[in-house]
């Protein structure tokens, strides 16, 4: 294999689903006794799932062995440009670098509240579009970086970062343009 960090797209990708339901898991004693939420994951293909705090899910399987296979097949055999392939992957390993630093970030909070509840008082419900909002605007602290650097530095690793991160906002945005509509439909039928 030419490419062995090619490795740590299927490894970034479980991590993700294996970080989420962690996360779902401790947050269910102080933070959520704190902070009312419709969703923890904010990915309505994974919610359900994750709601349950479902270990082990195939269909997530089948999408890691997906997108490792194309990755494998396009580093190890298309005759695509190899920039063009290593802005691509750099694109795929920070988008889940980032999610998965958000993930570990949410674990050592609620672990920290879970060890010391008196350290938060009151309640907020807080609606799942500002939730998405929030999460969009958290990921302004990598893009601010990342884009000095594609900037400075441009290379097809800088800018496949970047383009990594401006994904992350057109998905937020995805989502939350369908939870919108999700709620609209379920208020028509009212």
């Amino acid at each position: 294999m030419k490419y062995p960090i090619l490795f740590c797209v299927p490894v970034l990708m479980v991590a993700d689903y294996f970080l989420t339901v962690a996360g779902a898991i401790l947050r269910e004693r102080t933070y959520s006794e704190h902070f009312q939420l419709k969703h923890y994951e904010m990915n309505p293909l994974w919610q359900n799932a994750i709601a349950r705090k479902k270990w082990f899910n195939p269909r997530h399987l089948v999408i890691t062995g997906g997108v490792t296979v194309v990755f494998y097949y396009l580093f190890e055999y298309a005759e695509t440009s190899i920039p063009f392939m290593e802005g691509l992957l750099a694109s795929v390993l920070v988008l889940y670098a980032m999610i998965n630093g958000r993930h570990l970030s949410n674990i050592l909070i609620f672990r920290y509240l879970n060890n010391h509840p008196d350290q938060i008082t009151g309640h907020i419900q807080m609606e799942h579009r500002f939730v998405l909002f929030m999460s969009t605007a958290q990921y302004v602290t990598v893009l601010i970086p990342i884009a000095m650097l594609a900037w400075l530095l441009p290379s097809p690793q800088t800018i496949g970062g970047l383009a990594g991160i401006l994904l992350s906002f057109v998905i937020h945005i995805r989502w939350g343009m369908k939870y919108k509509k999700k709620m609209k439909q379920e208020m028509e039928k009212e």
